[in-house]
């Protein structure tokens, strides 16, 4: 009697290494969803293998007498995304494949308990009509108003007499007077001028030499000053024609100057240019956009815009566009050289908005999670119309009142692929059909409908390993 059940006993255990050698699907399932779970193999009294004790009085599906459900697949933890049809090791981590089954997720969407929801902070927003705002901001430069520019010029040759204590970088109003130049070239032309004048000579004598003085740079004040008193003006007054800030200066006492010669630059900031470079794609909203200026310098401050320009040639190596703002600045409180920063405001397309946060973006496919009345989570594909200020507008494939999910999605989303919610997802509407009796709805291609997974043993590759057939 003890050889006979030695004899069954050395029966089964080659049984049992064919199988795990070749990858007999049903003999490695039952071994798998009975005896691997309680960790022991015992020889059954009819001469088969079998699990020990509870192994046998119930299995995965529940007690005995019930029928087992479908292994869809088998899958690493730390690999989700993969899935291998036999049991067995993982060619990733040293742990054994767990098994996913057919009612595991059966529903269109994901079950999670309220208690880990609260505990993962799971956390939702009402998806609501209305329209989106493009806002960009862009950093920028305050600079001279090049408009307001100046070059003084003596405009008559001569020599320096007198300056006034400036220096580069000083501000002066128009009319504020820089430098005195003699002028020796207008006195004989000014006699003459007097004397033809006195003689009451022919009137156009007269103006002949008086267009001639001032075409020589005589200003027409001077002009008037030397008809009033009758004498005559060598001294020349350079006077500044606007009101700015000096930024440049080339006069000295005594030096001789030219008709040609700039002895100061003067340029103005009132109103004043903030420039920005904006990038090529928001170029309508610089174009049709309201701006608004800040500066670090006055912190809390939004300076009004009364000009926005966009200049004609974009920059190749940036792939920008200049855009040049006009900016009222009254006491000159913004000085040339502070930086700032522009705020683009313009309308943007109409839909459901949602936190941009909440969407899951893979490029060529876009995703959200809603909660449904049920309390399970659901996927869904939508449309992005566009994303700006972290505000989404969803164009389709969303309700108006879903409850879309905003924190530990990310989660929820992994969930939602292990269940296959993300696959149901995927499908075009009306293409599910009801699962035929013994098949689990969802089964993956390789079940036969027996709650068996079929064996598609192939030798070792990149994404499986040999005895346990490749990943999917």
């Amino acid at each position: 009697m003890v050889s006979k059940h030695f004899a069954m006993l050395v029966v089964g255990l080659v049984v049992g290494a064919l199988a795990g050698a070749f990858g007999a699907p049903r003999l490695r399932g039952a071994l798998w969803d009975g005896s691997e779970r309680t960790g022991a193999v015992a020889l059954d009294p009819a001469g088969g293998l079998g699990g020990t004790g509870a192994a046998q009085a119930s299995g995965p599906g529940g007690p005995a007498g019930e029928a087992a459900p479908e292994v869809l697949y088998w899958y690493d933890p730390m690999y989700p995304g993969t899935h291998f049809d036999p049991p067995g090791k993982s060619p990733f981590m040293d742990m054994d494949l767990i098994p996913r089954y057919a009612d595991a997720g059966g529903g269109r969407g994901v079950a999670i308990d309220p208690v880990q929801a609260q505990n993962l902070g799971v956390k939702t927003v009402p998806a609501e009509k209305g329209r989106l705002a493009w806002v960009r901001e862009v950093s920028a430069n305050v600079e001279f108003n090049r408009y307001q520019e100046a070059r003084v010029q003596p405009r008559a040759e001569g020599f320096v007499t007198e300056i006034a204590p400036l220096a580069v970088g000083d501000t002066v109003t128009a009319g504020q007077e820089i430098a005195k130049i003699t002028v020796p070239a207008w006195a004989s032309d000014q006699s003459e001028y007097l004397l033809l004048k006195n003689q009451r000579a022919d009137q156009k004598l007269i103006g002949g030499v008086r267009e001639k003085l001032r075409l020589n740079g005589m200003p027409e004040e001077m002009l008037t000053e030397v008809e009033k008193t009758g004498k005559v003006q060598t001294t020349l007054r350079l006077l500044a024609p606007v009101s700015g800030a000096i930024t440049a200066l080339d006069v000295y006492p005594g030096m001789n100057v030219e008709k040609n010669m700039t002895v100061a630059v003067i340029q103005g900031f009132d109103p004043i240019w903030v420039t920005a470079e904006v990038p090529e794609t928001d170029l309508a909203l610089a174009q049709s956009g309201r701006a608004r200026v800040t500066a670090a310098a006055w912190p809390g401050e939004v300076f009004e815009v009364s000009e926005q320009t966009v200049l004609a040639k974009a920059k190749q190596e940036t792939r920008t566009v200049p855009l040049r703002l006009t900016v009222p600045n009254p006491g000159g409180r913004l000085k040339p050289g502070l930086t700032a920063s522009v705020r683009l405001r313009g309308p943007g397309p109409e839909g459901l908005i949602v936190p941009t946060q909440s969407l899951i973006d893979l490029g060529e496919e876009k995703r959200v999670i809603t909660r449904s009345a049920d309390g399970t989570f659901l996927p869904k594909l939508v449309t992005v119309a566009g994303s700006s200020g972290g505000k989404t507008a969803i164009s389709g494939g969303l309700d108006e009142g879903d409850s879309v999910v905003v924190s530990g999605l990310f989660l929820i989303d992994s969930e939602a692929n292990l269940t296959g919610a993300l696959e149901r997802m995927r499908r075009p509407t009306g293409t599910e059909s009801a699962p035929a009796a013994g098949q689990a709805p969802d089964g993956p291609t390789g079940s036969d409908g027996t709650g068996a997974v079929k064996d598609t043993a192939q030798p070792a590759t990149d994404g499986g390993h040999a005895g346990h057939g490749g990943a999917r």
